[in-house]
């Protein structure tokens, strides 16, 4: 079932946009009195907003169907409950979809195995709750999902303008204006929230340990942002969690500046992290459903098989990795394809449709810039990797989530999608790398 909008929509569309508007402008201007880094803040709502305005309606008139129909549908059946019997929905709100006979709910109606996952019940209900102070508007629940959204971004920008603030601009384009991840990033999907939530992570992690402020907030911060990406895309927190503590623990050393200390303390810090990352991961998968470790291979032959079966059926772009072994020595093997598949192609000659274009031609982009910055430095382009340990922290993520990703999608449209926070840390650290190139005294050891 598609969503229909009417005029009451666009009404209450153009009203909302006004108020946020409103809202916004004030926000900032407040701020800006004491802070130089909200000077474009308005620019990065308006990426996000019109991002997910975009999407809606490219998925009513273009595409004419997608998962955010199914998640709204529900979700608008859910709110409707929640107006006619609030005791009852709100039980189902602290309920898990295991717990639940579908076939006793009306909105329920074919979609009983949809909402049998834990992930597509989670961003129902936070939909619906959306949806219900939005008066039930598609249009409106769309702007708010983009609105929350932004404000997971933003700070993480915000604290990466306060490192490189001569960076503001270069930094506003990888957080708010890929095209791809400004499309898939905004509307009713999975993906909107888990790009927040690991923006609220990053955001967190940087005020502990790096601008030593807001401590307890940021604590509370990074328990809600992990809850939410275990909720719906635990794999997230397998990569993003252990790249983090490589990244803490090369800050804690340089705030150490006895080397004598340093050199003593160091592997008791590293080994610390390893085993706090992965006891943490552990835990994140014993409760991860299909995603938990022990059921990782069956789940990328999932993905794999099915998203083949799309683009054979679909008329969407499928590729393939040729013969893999699902093993870490077979998964290894083919990491250098994965890595290409994922920010370098879709290639001009595959394009079969809209979407397939766009990350083509990302793509192209991604590539001339990472080849010219290759040739700019050759060999000491990894020294400066190294070195610098926001590089290295961003490049470990996007590289092994991008492996990730490259392997388990097999079909572009998919992967524009999941690749989204791996897209986002390479180009931000494309950006930060070719500063250096630029002034290289800028190289920082230490905070």
């Amino acid at each position: 079932m598609i969503p229909t909008l009417w005029a009451f929509d666009y009404i209450l569309g153009f009203l909302f946009l006004l108020l946020i508007y409103f809202v916004a402008f004030v926000y900032r201007s407040n701020k800006m009195e004491k802070d130089g880094d909200y000077k474009y803040f308005m620019y990065g709502l308006s990426a996000k907003i019109f991002g997910g305005l975009g999407f809606l309606f490219l998925s009513l008139y273009y595409w004419k169907g997608g998962d955010t129909f199914t998640y709204y549908v529900t979700a608008d059946g859910f709110t409707s409950m929640l107006l006619e019997n609030p005791l009852r929905a709100l039980g189902m709100l602290f309920s898990p979809s295991s717990s639940m006979n579908w076939y006793e709910y009306k909105f329920a109606y074919g979609h009983h195995k949809f909402l049998n996952s834990p992930a597509s019940f989670t961003v129902v209900k936070v939909t619906a709750l959306i949806n219900l102070f939005c008066f039930r508007s598609y249009l409106t629940t769309t702007m708010i999902f983009s609105t929350l959204s932004f404000l997971g971004v933003w700070n993480m920008y915000y604290v990466f303008c306060k490192i490189y603030s001569h960076l503001k601009k270069q930094l506003l384009f990888a957080f708010f204006f890929i095209p791809s991840v400004v499309l898939w990033g905004s509307g009713i999907l999975k993906d909107t929230i888990t790009i927040a939530a690991v923006g609220w992570l990053v955001y967190s992690f940087m005020n502990i340990v790096i601008l030593k402020r807001k401590k307890t907030l940021s604590i509370i911060l990074i328990v809600l942002a992990t809850i939410s990406i275990a909720l719906l895309k635990p794999y997230i927190l397998y990569i993003l969690y252990p790249s983090l503590f490589i990244w803490v623990q090369s800050n804690l050393k340089n705030l150490i500046s006895n080397n004598l200390i340093r050199n003593l303390i160091s592997p008791f810090i590293a080994l610390t992290l390893v085993i706090s990352s992965f006891f943490l991961s552990k835990e994140i998968s014993q409760n991860a459903g299909k995603y938990n470790v022990n059921e990782l291979e069956h789940t990328l032959e999932g993905f794999q098989n099915w998203h083949t079966i799309v683009s054979e059926t679909k008329d969407q772009s499928g590729y393939t990795l040729g013969e893999m072994e699902l093993t870490p020595i077979g998964i290894l093997k083919k990491a250098p394809e994965a890595i290409e598949v994922t920010f370098f192609r879709p290639y001009p000659w595959e394009v079969n449709n809209a979407s397939t274009l766009l990350g083509a031609l990302e793509g192209m982009v991604l590539l001339l810039f990472s080849v010219w910055l290759l040739l700019r430095y050759r060999i000491k382009l990894f020294k400066l990797i190294y070195k610098n340990k926001d590089i290295l922290f961003l490049m470990i993520f996007a590289l092994i989530f991008g492996v990730v990703v490259g392997i388990s999608s097999y079909n572009f449209g998919a992967l524009s999608r999941y690749k989204m926070p791996a897209q986002m840390f390479y180009v931000i650290a494309l950006i930060l790398i070719s500063d250096k190139t630029i002034a290289k005294d800028r190289l920082r050891h230490a905070y």
